[in-house]
């Protein structure tokens, strides 16, 4: 049952979060830099797609899903039915939110193209996989009402869902891990102010825990394996528990891809001093120390104004001439 109250809590924190982020990475996008392309349209499709795969996972956990005993008002039918879409929408939402992540690394990758190209690759893996198993979940069952018992039909068995679910975080883990270091690739050797460096560190840092949240969702898969039957309130537990796991992750992601575009925002941030500031700072102090060892100011009104002097240079500006000498004699 803990996973059941633990759902609730952990989809609030995360859309707020998420809402917040891709929010802001929105009005940078649009207003600051003006630059809102492929990958914000992505990110933003991503966010919206967690937002419904939330709302019907209220929807079934309000409907009793997971409930050790049925309550009245309760349709126990409408909660199965809806857990069964929200698990087809987080495979969808996985999906646009790592592409997402991809295209923002393929913006920055203008120049690397062995980077862009790996890329281009990890979509097109992500593409077929999601493919895959979006078609085993869809056809579960067949027909797929059966999974909330409305018809007779025959279901796959719980090892090939859990198979499925390993399928899923081992390419989850494989695209966060290869998302999460590619920037350092990007990065090296490149100078950054202490704000910058920072904020790379706190991007990096939590793509790396959504994958931890992953890997433990792993665990959890073991359990759902060894089910005698892929229905019944044991399943649904089981199925639950790893879907906090997997909430946590996806919301990790779509914070984590829309910090990374929150750029030109820090130089709002009160701590840090940037290179390019630090440079301008340093010039003007040696150009002040400079000035200052060639003595007193002199006014060119306190000059001599002869007319030897006073036209040096023309008024009409320093003009070029050019005079030729043409000598020749009588052989």
């Amino acid at each position: 049952m803990w996973a059941r109250d633990s759902l609730p809590p952990a989809m609030i924190v995360f859309l707020v979060l998420d809402i917040i982020a891709v929010g802001l990475r929105i009005f940078v996008r649009t207003h600051m830099s003006k630059s809102f392309g492929y990958d914000d349209w992505a990110m933003s499709i991503a966010l919206a797609g967690y937002i419904v795969l939330c709302a019907l996972t209220f929807i079934s956990l309000e409907n009793g899903y997971g409930a050790d005993t049925v309550e009245p008002g309760w349709d126990v039918q409408k909660g199965v039915k809806f857990f069964v879409a929200s698990t087809l929408a987080y495979v969808i939402v996985v999906f646009i939110a790592k592409v997402s992540v991809a295209l923002v690394l393929y913006r920055i990758a203008v120049t690397n193209k062995p980077i862009r190209a790996l890329l281009i690759a990890s979509i097109v893996i992500l593409t077929l996989w999601t493919i895959v198993t979006t078609l085993i979940v869809a056809f579960q069952c067949t027909p797929l009402s059966v999974a909330w018992g409305e018809a007779t039909g025959t279901c796959l068995p719980a090892y090939v869902l859990a198979n499925t679910g390993y399928s899923i975080s081992a390419m989850d883990i494989a695209s966060s891990f290869l998302y999460a270091g590619l920037p350092i690739l990007l990065l090296k050797g490149v100078q950054l102010s202490d704000r910058m460096k920072a904020s790379v560190i706190i991007v990096l840092g939590l793509g790396i825990v959504s994958s931890i949240a992953t890997v433990i969702r792993l665990k959890y898969l073991l359990d759902v394996g060894k089910l005698k039957s892929a229905t019944g309130v044991e399943a649904a537990n089981a199925y639950l528990t790893t879907f906090v796991y997997s909430v946590t992750e996806l919301g990790l992601t779509l914070f984590t891809a829309s910090l990374a575009a929150l750029r030109p925002l820090l130089k709002y941030v009160p701590f840090g001093n940037d290179t390019t500031q630090g440079y301008s700072q340093s010039k003007k102090t040696k150009k002040s120390e400079l000035r200052s060892n060639m003595g007193p100011a002199v006014k060119l009104d306190d000059l001599d104004t002869t007319p030897s002097q006073e036209h040096i240079i023309p008024q009409k500006g320093i003009q070029k001439e050019t005079q030729y000498r043409v000598e020749y004699t009588n052989v």
